[in-house]
């Protein structure tokens, strides 16, 4: 049975958003809680230690270029053995590393009553579990997208129970019942989702506001300062902001007789406003809208195994992922124009 999340339809949303010559990779994704769980069968770790596979299933369903490097023991055998040349082998130009580094149990609350030995009771606890995973260039060694998520995880545990004697016998009877969200399966949607964020960090907001519109809040969301939701909101103030004021200078002139066909009567202003409304907005919209990628003019350089995005400013850089912060500063030279955020 596929495994099903939250996240899938966003993450497949990106399929051709991503350039195809760019090649991505999973580097260690280490359990970093030191958590284990000892039982009567044995010892055992709370968290998975396989969170890399997960991420490399959740960049797999975006579409783009996967490069295996979790496991080449395969091809660096077959390469001893004289059967395959490892230079033929693709080079990644970026490469998705972090930890999961915590795991908190903290303490809940609880009821109990009984009443002449009939009674009922509840408990709740809950998991705080956290992670963090940054996308590297491997051409410079640049970190270009960094994410810190955290879930928690509540456990609750409800129960009926009563005792009596029935001809001289004493019957207790005790029903009850628990549930809670699997630990690795809350892991893998936040692992998704952090996957999801590293990949948009690097597109302008108006290349994945589609995408980011089918996560469900409830489920998970990103709003903090640095990351696409952030900048996600800064895009959708400033394209309401160019087609209010469009909307505006419309109507003023619609007043002034100016527009339309009713000479500025009320009701004829109302009309031809809303429909200029609709156009501003759409084409505040196609302003935003990024070109495709130029293949000519791309400065991704596979031979190099990374991707060099040093050159290029805000205004006429057409390619789909370029800087948000922290800009490399180009050899040779000064800081150059700072890519809008």
């Amino acid at each position: 049975m596929d495994v099903v999340t939250p996240f899938d339809g966003a993450l497949a949303c990106l399929d051709g958003k991503v350039d195809k010559r760019l090649g991505f990779a999973v580097g260690n994704i280490p359990d970093g809680t030191g958590r284990e769980a000892y039982n009567g069968e044995g010892a055992g770790k709370f968290v998975t230690q396989s969170a890399g596979d997960i991420v490399q299933s959740a960049l797999f369903k975006t579409g783009v270029k996967v490069i295996n490097r979790r496991d080449v023991g395969s091809t660096a055998l077959e390469a001893n053995w004289g059967l395959r040349n490892l230079q033929t082998q693709m080079p990644a130009h970026f490469a998705i590393t972090g930890s999961v580094n915590s795991l908190d149990f903290i303490p809940g609350g609880g009821a109990f009553v009984n009443v002449a030995g009939v009674g009922a009771r509840y408990r709740q606890n809950r998991i705080l579990v956290g992670l963090d995973l940054a996308m590297t260039n491997l051409a410079t060694g640049q970190i270009v997208a960094n994410i810190a998520l955290r879930k928690q995880v509540v456990a609750d545990e409800a129960g009926l129970f009563g005792s009596a004697f029935t001809d001289g016998n004493l019957v207790d009877a005790d029903l009850g019942g628990m549930r809670r969200e699997a630990l690795n399966d809350a892991l893998r949607t936040m692992l998704q989702l952090a996957t999801y964020e590293l990949l948009i960090q690097l597109m302008p907001p108006q290349k994945h506001a589609e995408c980011s519109m089918q996560i469900d809040p409830r489920y998970g969301r990103i709003s903090g300062a640095k990351t696409a939701g952030e900048q996600l909101e800064e895009y959708k103030q400033a394209v309401a902001a160019q087609a209010a004021a469009a909307t505006a200078a419309i109507t003023e002139d619609a007043y002034a007789g100016q527009t339309g066909t009713g000479n500025g009567t009320p009701r004829d202003v109302a009309a031809s406003t809303e429909e200029a409304a609709e156009e501003a907005t759409e084409d505040a919209l196609a302003q935003a809208a990024v070109v495709e990628i130029d293949n000519a003019q791309s400065d991704i350089k596979p031979d190099e195994g990374g991707a060099n995005f040093e050159s290029g400013t805000a205004e006429n850089d057409n390619r789909l992922f370029r800087f948000k912060r922290n800009p490399t500063i180009p050899p040779g030279g000064g800081p150059g124009p700072s890519p809008s955020s």
